[in-house]
Formats: structure tokens, C-alpha cells, sequence
């Protein structure tokens, strides 16, 4: 049992590439390296930078290999002679590897500055290999400074860093940088695969894409959940044994969860996470799946191309179907409430009521439209999905508020609207039925232009405040961007206006209603007049109180309907 042990070996040191070619995920380093080992055009240092996990020691090591190796083969090191051999059992005397978060100091970087003016004992050139450069402390980046700029003709250092914007600027300006990248899904299950099939294990496809996807673009992490796995399997392993083994949850209950939210079922809701916690989840794990379930979505629906997502087939169909439920602008919110609820699980002293209350929030969570369609109207506030229920939500209830009193320079008959409707009383057989009172005083005669008239631009501007009164009963919004405008020209029945250059965004909204901007115009002004929206740069936009604003009625009625306050600027 004592020898079984001792033989095991890893699967990322047993696997470990020994050439070029054998390095997955980074193509585009390593053809150049090989290149310049074949063209013999090499850098006196070399940085490489990145993610754990992705290659770059094991990159290095092959960059030693290669050049020191006495049989290469087009760049590639051949790996039966002696030096191939020391270096990698780590026996090279020629290829010294540093650890920089132990080895430090600005002593061990002296010691290192009196070795290289050695020539190399055996081998063609003295590598250093120094990892985690960015521990080493200040004085020995200065130490070192001097060496890397004019080192002996024989001699080569390769850095290696997860944190490259800690190294100093001075040593990377002196040395060739290389970004090597997290490594994609597909590559990583391919090789996991390859693996599997090597140690006698068959692996669900959907397996080797989960052990995937938990690597985060690391081979290494991935090998190690690999190896993990296999740990506990016979020959077959499926993806619920992987689930089971790493203690990742189904995807499955994502779906089942979000439904329930956009269903509003606040009961079945609690006794769904009750029986979830009942499992024994880990609650960071559960709020990290469920904000990558969020992400895909929102991905999906945005973009439209389930091929961004890292998923199965089976998956992205039940992604697709989930999707049609709901909007960017909610799952931006869910992600948000998400995003703090992971912050606040670390100060969380009972973490199970803080994820019940965060499922009640989303679930209570009315959905979220644009500020244009709410002053609008043309899109009212109500919530994602509406709970079967006989009585109304309390956002619901609040859309149905009426309008703000007009003010009390009104006329009466407005006035008597704006009261509660009372149930008319039988009218007589012989009475005709009194008409109805106007739903606004109609502008102040002679507000407009004059009948019989010829309209000119004082014409124009003297009803201008009338002319907005009325476009404000078609558009609110059209009204208060057109506001912000001044009529300065008016001739062949052209009238320009202008806007500073701050409102370009009401001259381009204005511009898609100005077809019913002019018939307001023809109505108020009993002439066809063709309009013109100028961007002046020279015109000031008009300053407005905040009384003016905080008393219109709009912003009082948006103050009604979502029991909002007034808050200090």
C-alpha cells in the first residue's frame, strides 16, 4: 500500500508539458518563443504574466529546456538528452529556480549578482527562473537592476507573476512581456478528456465541461477537482457525481428559483430555500451560482447568441425559455441586490434570514422602466409577473392614485373634475344630458394669434406659452423638451427653434415626433408650419428654480406613486 502511495503522481505534475506544442490554451506565446529559439534572436529577460494556473513556469521551464537541449527539434526540445532530462527532474545546475516569495531579499539577489559572472558548467546558457517576482522587496528590484541590464553574454532571467503592476517599471522596460490568457472552456474539457481516457475513466461530457468551468481558466485547478473526482468514482463518472463530490448545485434549482420570484409565490418560495438549507448548501456558494445563472441571462438576452455561454445544450434551452420572461433593466437590479448580499454575508450574524429577506426583496421587486415612458405615460409601473391573488400589491394600488389637484387659479368646471365621481342622478325624460366640463381651461383668448391676421415670428411668440399648454395635454415629455427651446425665425412658414447645446438630446427626441408636433402647431396657430430644431452653441440653457421643478405636477405625482421624499442635494 506504502509503494502504491508513493507512486502516485498528480495529474498536473504527471501530465505537465514537456514541449511547445504540448502547452493548451497559449498558442500565440508559444510560437513565438520557438521562433526565436530557432532564429537564435533571444531577450537577455522575459516576463510572463497572468492568471494561476495557465502555463507560465511550466513555459519557462521548456524555454530552458529548449535552449540548452543537444538535439532540438524545430525549436522544440527533445527531451532524451542529459540536459532535458536534469532540467526537468530540477538537477540542472545551469537552470536555478527561485521562489521570490521566499527568497526575497536583497542578500539572495547579491548572491544571485556574483554567480552570473560565471560562465554556465555544462550547459550553453545560465537561465534564472525566478517566480512570484513582484515579492521581492524594493532593495533587491535595485539590485537586480544593474544585472538584468548588462548581463553576461550567457546568461538569461524569465520572470514569472500573477501581479505584473507590482513589478517596477525599470525592470519591465527591460524585459520581452508575455500576457498569457485564462484558458477557454472548450480547450480545458478536451484535454480533461483526454486525461480521463488515459487513467481509464469515462467521463460525461457535461461532467468535463462543469470540472471546466470551475478551473476559472486554470488547467491546474482544474486537474486538481479532476484527480479529486476520480478519487471517489469507479470507471464511470457522471456530472451529478461531480456535483456531489465539489458540492455544486444543480443549475436546475436556479431555474426553479427565479420562477418562483417572477411568480410571486412568496410561500412556496420559503419552503423551496427551507428545503435547499435543510441540504446543507453553503450560502456563499448559493449566492455565487445564482449570480452567474443572472449573468447568463442577462447575456443571453442582450446579445441574443447562446454561443457566448459556457453551457450545455439542454441548458441554454431552458435559458432561452427563462429569458422571454424578463427584462435587462430587472436582472441588472437582481444582479445589484445579489452583489451586496455577498458583500454582506461576511458581517452577517444569521446568513439563512438575510437570504430569506433577499428573495422576498426580488420577489416584491416591481419591474423597472425607463424615466421617459413613466412621464410619458405610455408605460405603466407594474411588476414582472402578477401573484394570483384577489387582492391588489400595494405598487399596484398606488398606480391607480390620481392625478395632483390642478391649482386653485383653475377654472371651476376643472376644479369640479378633479373632485371623487359621484354616481349621477336620473336625468328627465325631456332634459337633454348638461355637456361635459372640459378636462383643462383651454388657453386664454388671445392667447393665440389673431383671426385674419398674416402670422409672423412676434404671432409665433406671443402664443408660444399657449402653444405649449396645448402640446403638453399630447406629451408631457414633448412639451417640457420643447421648453427648453426658443422660436428665433419664422418665414415661408418655416419656423426655426433654437436649443443650446446641452439639450441636443430634445432636439433628437423631438425630431421623432414632429409630425405630431406639427399638427399641434397647425390646431393652435390655424396655419400648416413646417419646424426646424437648431443646436446653437451661443444659447444658455434657462435656469430654473428648484421650487419650480419639485412643485410641477408631474414630480409630485412620480413623489405619490413611489411614497418617495425630498432629499438633500
Amino acid at each position: 500500500m506504502s509503494d502504491q502511495q508513493s507512486a502516485y503522481i498528480v495529474s498536473s505534475l504527471k501530465y505537465r508539458p514537456q514541449t511547445f506544442d504540448d502547452v493548451i490554451g497559449q498558442e500565440h506565446i508559444t510560437r513565438t518563443l520557438r521562433n526565436a529559439v530557432i532564429r537564435e534572436r533571444l531577450a537577455n529577460g522575459y516576463l510572463f504574466t497572468g492568471p494561476r494556473g495557465v502555463g507560465k513556469t511550466t513555459t519557462a521551464r521548456i524555454l530552458a529546456k529548449s535552449l540548452n537541449c543537444e538535439q532540438p527539434v524545430d525549436g522544440n526540445p527533445c527531451n532524451s538528452c542529459n540536459h532535458c532530462g536534469e532540467i526537468t527532474g530540477g538537477r540542472n545546475l545551469d537552470v536555478l529556480e527561485v521562489d521570490g516569495a521566499s527568497t526575497r531579499g536583497i542578500d539572495a539577489i547579491r548572491e544571485l549578482r556574483e554567480v552570473v559572472k560565471y560562465p554556465p558548467t555544462s550547459s550553453r546558457y545560465r537561465i534564472y527562473i525566478i517566480d512570484e517576482v513582484h515579492m521581492l522587496t524594493k532593495e533587491a528590484f535595485n539590485a537586480l537592476l544593474k544585472t538584468l541590464e548588462e548581463p553576461p553574454p550567457q546568461v538569461l532571467f524569465i520572470f514569472a507573476t500573477t501581479e505584473p503592476q507590482k513589478v517596477p517599471l525599470t525592470i519591465l522596460s527591460r524585459c520581452q512581456r508575455y500576457d498569457f490568457r485564462r484558458i477557454a472552456v472548450d480547450q480545458m474539457s478536451t484535454h480533461l478528456e483526454q486525461i480521463s481516457v488515459a487513467e481509464g475513466y469515462q467521463v460525461q461530457k457535461d461532467a468535463l465541461r462543469l470540472l471546466a468551468r470551475k478551473g476559472g481558466g486554470s488547467l491546474r485547478d482544474a486537474l486538481s477537482l479532476l484527480d479529486q473526482v476520480t478519487a471517489l468514482a469507479d470507471k464511470d463518472i457522471t456530472i451529478e457525481l461531480v456535483r456531489d463530490v465539489l458540492g455544486i448545485l444543480d443549475n436546475e434549482i436556479y431555474f426553479t428559483l427565479l420562477d418562483l420570484i417572477l411568480a410571486r409565490d412568496d410561500a412556496q418560495l420559503l419552503a423551496y430555500l427551507k428545503e435547499l438549507l435543510e441540504r446543507g448548501i453553503a450560502i456563499s456558494e448559493f449566492l455565487q451560482g445564482f449570480s452567474d445563472h443572472l449573468r447568463n441571462l442577462l447575456i443571453n438576452l442582450v446579445s441574443g447568441d447562446a454561443s457566448l455561454l459556457e453551457l450545455s445544450e439542454t441548458e441554454i434551452s431552458s435559458l432561452q425559455q427563462q429569458t422571454e420572461k424578463l427584462n435587462e433593466r430587472d436582472l441588472i437590479r437582481y444582479q445589484n441586490m445579489l452583489q451586496q448580499a455577498q458583500r454582506d454575508l461576511r458581517t452577517t450574524s444569521n446568513q439563512s434570514v438575510a437570504l430569506e429577506l433577499l428573495l422576498l426583496k426580488m420577489s416584491h421587486l416591481t419591474s423597472a422602466v425607463t424615466l421617459d415612458s413613466l412621464m410619458s405615460g405610455k408605460q405603466a409601473v407594474v411588476p414582472p409577473q402578477e401573484k394570483v391573488s384577489g387582492a391588489e400589491s400595494r405598487e399596484q394600488t398606488a398606480l391607480k392614485i390620481p392625478p395632483p389637484p390642478l391649482p386653485e387659479s383653475t377654472e371651476p368646471a376643472a376644479q369640479k373634475q378633479a373632485a371623487p365621481v359621484q354616481e349621477p342622478e336620473p336625468a328627465p325624460p325631456a332634459a337633454s344630458p348638461p355637456p361635459e366640463p372640459d378636462p383643462e381651461p383651454e388657453p386664454a383668448p388671445g392667447a393665440g394669434p389673431e383671426q385674419g391676421t398674416q402670422l409672423d415670428l412676434d404671432g409665433i411668440k406671443s402664443g408660444w406659452e399657449a402653444f405649449l399648454q396645448v402640446l403638453n395635454k399630447e406629451s408631457h415629455s414633448l412639451r417640457s423638451f420643447m421648453s427648453e427651446g426658443e422660436p428665433v425665425g419664422y418665414a415661408d412658414r418655416k419656423l426655426e427653434v433654437h436649443f443650446s447645446a446641452e439639450h441636443a438630446y430634445h432636439i433628437e427626441r423631438l425630431e421623432k415626433d414632429r409630425h405630431r408636433i406639427e399638427e399641434v402647431l397647425e390646431k393652435h396657430y390655424g396655419d400648416r408650419i413646417r419646424i426646424k430644431y437648431i443646436k446653437n452653441n451661443e444659447k444658455k440653457p434657462k435656469k430654473r428654480e428648484d421650487d419650480e421643478i419639485l412643485g410641477h405636477p408631474t414630480s409630485q405625482h412620480v413623489l405619490n406613486i413611489f411614497n418617495g421624499e425630498i432629499i438633500d442635494k
